[in-house]
């Protein structure tokens, strides 16, 4: 009987994880949008806020001058912008080109530091040095549109306001790898913190490779943080300020198509995000909306990798007891036999082609397991190694 409770509880948390919580926030926006459609309407009337764009580089050279110039090319007025971008440690001809474009536009002023420390601390060095009402915070090979700046400067005419992001457009597609999976899931993603910043205004954390925040909520980063943009949405929310997402605010980016880039990709990232659960702890500040979202959003689906333990677990302890369980023990192992047989394929340039989203599924859920291990364990630095640029 406690094997089938527990069973029951897994499957339940599992569901509310990625089916109901996701389902029930989407609809709930989309009814409340259809309701007040004049609500997202005024911000044009609102005087523009002085922007500054901060950027952290280590060893960007084939992005950084594309990136730079999808920056310039900015329709924001040019007395309200400047860039405060920074160079940590760089080895590979990054700070060259990071100077002569510095020396070509007045608005960009550049900071090249010899050691590396990690981005944390290059960004606490660079955003100490920002003027504007706004920080743009933003990564190397996330290009921007004409309009991302004004559209994410729009949405501080709201006082209330303390965050907000930019809306991805994936740039890779097709099947190579892993990415047609990555980008079904950066999409399922994207959809729920824009109901969830719609909502309430409680969007958990945003997307990293570029979002907005008010200068005077912007903490100084521990500097052995491994994840800053949750650090800094966690914040933003504890100060009961609102974080929502422009949808009209475009970026573009790679989607990284190898596995096992992917997997050490998704590996740090959960090490940061439990590092920042336990900064933070099980609610950030005191409204019901922030907490809920956070634990329902986050704090639930990085339990998962438990839920899915248990799960098999019971139904081998039941399987004994009926047909049933039996076959739901055979189905699971199926599963995880052609998942392990999809990686080995994969680095021979074969696939299981529908197996893939398990295999990405799994590997996910592994990778935060690997990640928890690794916060529990303390991290020391927040120096990492970015992802290979293509």
């Amino acid at each position: 009987m406690t094997a089938e409770i527990i069973l029951i509880i897994s499957a339940s948390l599992l569901a509310w994880t990625y089916l109901i919580y996701p389902a029930a926030v989407i609809l709930a926006t989309k009814m409340k949008l259809r309701a007040k459609p004049e609500s997202k309407s005024g911000h044009l009337q609102m005087p523009l806020p002085s922007v500054t764009v901060v950027m952290s580089l280590y060893n960007e050279k084939k992005v950084v001058a594309e990136k730079i110039e999808s920056m310039l090319d900015s329709d924001y007025p040019a007395e309200l912008l400047d860039f405060v971008i920074g160079s940590d440690g760089s080895s590979d001809g990054t700070n060259t080109l990071l100077s002569a474009m510095a020396a070509k536009n007045h608005c960009i002023r550049c900071m090249i530091r010899a050691e590396r420390r990690g981005k944390a601390a290059m960004l606490n060095d660079l955003v100490s040095e920002a003027t504007g009402e706004i920080l743009i915070l933003t990564d190397a090979n996330v290009m921007f549109t004409r309009n991302t700046v004004r559209k994410l400067a729009e949405a501080f005419s709201n006082p209330l306001t303390g965050l907000c992001d930019a809306t991805v457009s994936l740039t890779t597609t097709g099947n190579n790898g892993i990415v047609r999976q990555e980008n079904l899931y950066s999409r399922f993603e994207a959809a729920l913190k824009r109901a969830e910043g719609d909502l309430r205004g409680s969007m958990p954390g945003p997307y990293g490779g570029c979002y907005a925040v008010r200068r005077e909520l912007f903490p100084k980063l521990p500097e052995n943080t491994l994840v800053d943009d949750l650090y800094v949405g966690l914040t933003v929310l504890k100060q009961n300020f609102r974080s929502v997402n422009a949808p009209e605010a475009t970026v573009f980016e790679d989607t990284l198509p190898d596995m096992a880039a992917q997997f050490r990709r998704r590996t740090r990232i959960a090490a940061g995000s439990f590092q920042n659960l336990f900064r933070f702890g099980l609610c950030p500040g005191s409204r019901f909306s922030a907490c809920f979202a956070f634990f329902s959003h986050k704090i639930m689906r990085w339990l998962t990798p438990l839920f899915l333990l248990l799960f098999f677990m019971t139904t081998i302890i039941l399987s004994g007891r009926s047909d049933f369980y039996l076959w739901l023990t055979a189905f699971q192992l199926i599963f995880i036999i052609l998942s392990a047989l999809d990686i080995v394929l994969e680095r021979r340039g074969k696939r299981i082609r529908i197996q893939r989203f398990v295999t990405q599924f799994l590997l996910m859920n592994v990778a935060l397991a690997a990640g928890f291990v690794k916060a529990l364990r303390g991290i020391e630095t927040g120096i990492w190694e970015p992802t290979k640029r293509v």
